[in-house]
């Protein structure tokens, strides 16, 4: 209904905008030119300002340099495919990406000024490089949420088809439903496979509950005739392995639907998943030009795991400085609010499944239990009247800066779960969660959408299980603070 409204009030000329990708990628290619070349200029400008004397090259020296910077770095974004427009999780990926290139480039730069002996002045370099990535992160964003805007209009969404009802196909219709800003509309489902057909419909209709009809393809002749009539511009191939005894003897069909796809240029994508290792590194191969995908444990990171203990313990240490006064304010609030301990103390699930005690400031009546789902809503009547407003604003999480000191937590990765959820909801894709340390903040926490249980929803943590770097978790860290401010949900 939401989104039908918002479709109704965009105007017209956003409408003429959206439906032109190739406008949208000229206005991104100008801007990263733009900001390339205003970052090395604002940086000759910050140079005097610090420095109080100017340099004698002048500005016009520092212009030919922020064109020609200018230039490659927007070559380099083209290459990279960085103007290609992908569906990603919070753009976090493309971001990265970004990041990785620009200090690609500025190390080259460094580089060629020192063997080429240019008198470029390293401080004005080290200024633009600092500038440059707050220009472009700060332009990406924008040209995200103009995407996500346009999407949430109805505008530029490819109509995708599923191929498959099993876990994968469910578990990707269930992410692409709950966040329409990826640009992704899920037409429905072809699965010739009868066998249990009503308890895949429910377990489907149960991922939309809605009185919207899912379309189900059972046919391969119906599927065909349904490609023919109907816009679909992707289909994904949820589980390559799909049935293969309902689909012996039917090569032709399958030949037909690769012609109708070619045809109307459909393209066609495949998840490459097989159970019980969805959040597994996958690599590209190939045998004598046959391509492969394989399926490969995700390295123990040894140096990079020390490197995130000792930025973990580095920032708590930083962050406990300032939080020490706000978290006794709190505690005595708290004192003199409701009778009862000032710190709730619960036992959750670790990595590797191991159990420790994780701390918040109390924010529900003494004697409720323990085991009991967290509060959903702001009127749940066990929640205090402090704690309310140490819920809405993420204040009750400050003591968990005790489990980073003591190593049960990081300051990023997934939420820890209960015991008795992890042993009653759990499955084998869920308990890839448990790879990693759970965190204070992540990819969850700041998606802002946050209207369905951590264990209903484990997207965000497969996601972030098989990306993990450093990188990322400053990314999150990053997005952490305006999460906070822009939150929605209770």
């Amino acid at each position: 209904m939401n989104s039908n409204n918002r479709k109704q009030e965009a105007p017209s000329w956003l409408l003429r905008l959206g439906k032109s990708n190739s406008l949208i990628r000229l206005a991104e290619i100008l801007t990263d030119f733009t900001s390339v070349f205003t970052a090395i200029i604002g940086a000759y400008g910050l140079y005097i300002l610090l420095m109080r004397h100017s340099l004698p090259e002048g500005v016009f020296y520092y212009c030919k340099l922020g064109a020609v910077a200018g230039i490659i770095t927007t070559i380099t974004f083209y290459y990279t495919g960085l103007y290609h427009h992908k569906a990603s999780m919070m753009n976090l990926v493309e971001t990265r990406q970004v990041l990785r290139t620009v200090f690609t480039l500025f190390l080259v730069l460094i580089l060629f000024t020192f063997f080429s002996r240019t008198p470029y002045s390293r401080i004005v370099l080290f200024l633009s490089f600092g500038l440059v990535i707050f220009f472009l992160i700060t332009t990406r964003f924008f040209f995200f949420k103009l995407y996500q805007y346009l999407y949430l209009h109805g505008i530029g969404k490819r109509r995708v088809l599923i191929f498959g009802t099993g876990a994968a196909g469910r578990l990707l219709f269930q992410s692409i439903v709950h966040t329409p800003k990826l640009g992704i509309h899920p037409v429905g489902f072809f699965d010739s496979c009868i066998e249990d057909s009503d308890d895949r419909a429910k377990k489907i209709k149960q991922l939309y509950p809605t009185d919207k009809e899912i379309l189900w393809l059972k046919d391969g002749t119906e599927c065909l005739e349904y490609l023919q009539h109907n816009r679909v511009d992707d289909i994904i191939i949820s589980n390559p392995l799909l049935n293969q005894q309902h689909h012996s003897g039917t090569d032709n069909e399958i030949q037909q639907l690769l012609i109708i796809c070619r045809r109307q240029k459909i393209h066609i994508h495949s998840v490459p998943y097989m159970q019980n290792i969805l959040a597994q590194q996958i690599t590209l191969h190939n045998i004598n030009g046959i391509p492969l995908v394989s399926y490969d444990e995700i390295p123990d990171k040894a140096v990079q795991q020390f490197a995130k203990r000792c930025f973990d313990l580095l920032l708590t240490t930083l962050l406990l400085l300032p939080a020490l006064p706000i978290m006794v304010f709190i505690s005595i609030m708290i004192k003199f609010d409701t009778p009862g301990s000032i710190l709730f103390r619960q036992e959750r699930i670790g990595k590797d499944g191991k159990p420790f005690f994780i701390y918040k400031f109390r924010t529900m009546h003494h004697g409720v239990p323990d085991s009991q789902n967290s509060p959903t809503g702001k009127n749940d009547a066990r929640l205090t009247n402090i704690g309310k407003l140490l819920r809405r604003s993420s204040l009750d999480e400050l003591p968990q800066l005790i489990n980073v000191l003591l190593g049960d937590m990081s300051l990023v990765g997934p939420r820890p779960e209960m015991r008795f959820i992890v042993e009653n909801e759990y499955n084998d894709i869920h308990r890839q969660r448990l790879q990693v340390k759970p965190g204070i903040t992540g990819i969850w926490q700041i998606s802002v959408d946050r209207t369905r249980e951590i264990h209903e929803d484990i997207s965000y943590d497969l996601f972030y299980v098989a990306n993990s770097s450093f990188l990322l978790d400053v990314l999150i860290l990053i997005r952490t603070v305006p999460a906070l401010f822009l939150m929605r949900t209770f």
